[in-house]
C-alpha cells in the first residue's frame, strides 16, 4: 500500500510538472511571437542589423525558411512535438542544434555555480549562526552592516568597481575572463556578496528565531549546555529552511546570472541568453527558459526529497 501511495505522488508529481513546463513555454512563445524585430531580418543582415539594406522579398523567403510564416499556435505545436522528441530545434543565427548550445554553454555556468554556492555556503552558515548565538554583538552589527550593502548594491555595479580596481588599476585579473582560476576570481566574488548578503541575515533569522522557542527556554532550565541545544536541537530544525534557500541559490546561479557573466564576458548560458535575445533567436531563447524551468523543477523535487527525510512529519503529509 506504501508503494502504491508512493507511485500515486510521483505520478501526480509528474503530470504537474509537465503542465506546468506546457505553460511556461506558451507563455514564453508567445511573448517573443509579440516581440518587435524579425529574427529572418536579422540573420539575412548577419545578426547585427549592419550587412546593408535587405529586400522585402528576401525577408519574406528566409521567413518560410524559418517557419515564421505560419500561425502562432501552428509554430508552437510544432516546437512543442519536436521537445517531446529530444529536439530543442535550432539557432536561427548559429544553425547549431539548441541543445548542443545549451550543453555547450553549460558547463562554465555549472563550474561557476559550483564555486559560487560552496563559498557562499561556508561563508553565509557559520557567520549566520554566529550572529545568531551572539546577537546585537560587534561583529553581529558590522555583518548586518556590510549585507545590507551587499543587498542594496546592483551586481552591475559590483562588477564594474570590482573591474576597474582589481583589473584596470591593480592589473590582477584579466578584464576578460577565462576559464581558470584567475578568471574566475572576480565573477564569484560577486555572486558570493550577493548571494551571501541575504543568505547570512536568512540563517540568522531562523536561528535567532528557534533559540526563542519554549523548547530552548526548557533545556537551559534543565541545565543542558547551550552547545549541546545549538548543535543538537536547534541547528536540525534550522536546516529544512536553510536547504530551501540553498535550492534557490543554486537555481540562481544554474540559470545564470546575465549580467554578471555579460559584464566579465564569462562564456555561460547568462551571456548566451542575452546574445539570444539581442539576436532574436526564439528557438534558443525558448531552450534558455525551458532549461530554467526544468532546473528549478528539478532542484524543488530534490530539496523536498531532503526535507521528507530530515523531518518525518513531511512524509506523513
Amino acid at each position: 500500500m506504501r508503494g502504491v501511495q508512493v507511485l500515486k505522488r510521483i505520478s501526480e508529481s509528474l503530470i504537474q510538472t509537465i503542465i506546468l513546463l506546457i505553460g511556461v513555454t506558451l507563455i514564453t512563445f508567445f511573448i517573443l511571437y509579440l516581440s518587435p524585430g524579425n529574427p529572418a531580418e536579422k540573420w539575412l543582415s548577419g545578426g547585427d542589423g549592419h550587412a546593408g539594406i535587405v529586400s522585402e522579398e528576401a525577408i519574406r523567403e528566409q521567413e518560410i525558411k524559418m517557419g515564421l510564416d505560419r500561425p502562432f499556435l501552428i509554430q508552437y505545436k510544432d516546437w512543442l512535438l519536436r521537445v517531446f522528441q529530444g529536439d530543442l530545434g535550432e539557432s536561427m543565427i548559429t544553425g547549431k542544434p539548441v541543445l548542443d548550445e545549451l550543453m555547450e554553454k553549460a558547463v562554465p555556468t555549472i563550474e561557476l555555480t559550483a564555486v559560487s554556492l560552496f563559498f557562499t555556503i561556508l561563508i553565509s552558515i557559520p557567520l549566520g549562526i554566529y550572529c545568531a548565538v551572539y546577537k546585537d554583538g560587534w561583529l553581529d552589527n558590522g555583518v548586518r552592516f556590510f549585507s545590507f550593502l551587499g543587498i542594496s548594491l546592483p551586481s552591475f555595479l559590483i562588477s564594474l568597481l570590482l573591474l576597474w580596481f582589481f583589473c584596470l588599476k591593480l592589473g590582477w585579473f584579466p578584464v576578460i575572463a577565462t576559464r581558470d582560476w584567475k578568471g574566475m576570481v572576480l565573477p564569484v566574488t560577486v555572486f558570493v556578496i550577493q548571494c551571501s548578503s541575504k543568505f547570512t541575515r536568512q540563517v540568522r533569522a531562523v536561528v535567532i528565531e528557534q533559540l526563542g522557542k519554549e523548547y530552548v527556554k526548557g533545556a537551559i532550565a534543565r541545565g543542558v549546555k547551550k552547545r549541546t541545544i545549538l548543535f543538537s536541537h536547534v541547528l536540525k530544525n534550522c536546516m529544512i529552511p536553510i536547504l530551501s534557500w540553498c535550492g534557490i541559490y543554486l537555481g540562481m546561479m544554474l540559470g545564470g546570472a546575465a549580467v554578471i557573466e555579460n559584464i566579465f564576458s564569462w562564456n555561460g548560458l547568462g551571456k548566451m541568453a542575452v546574445d539570444a535575445v539581442t539576436s532574436l533567436d526564439y528557438y534558443l531563447i525558448q531552450g534558455f527558459i525551458l532549461w530554467i524551468a526544468v532546473m528549478f523543477l528539478a532542484i524543488n523535487f530534490i530539496i523536498d526529497l531532503l526535507s521528507a527525510f530530515l523531518d518525518p512529519r513531511i512524509r506523513k503529509n
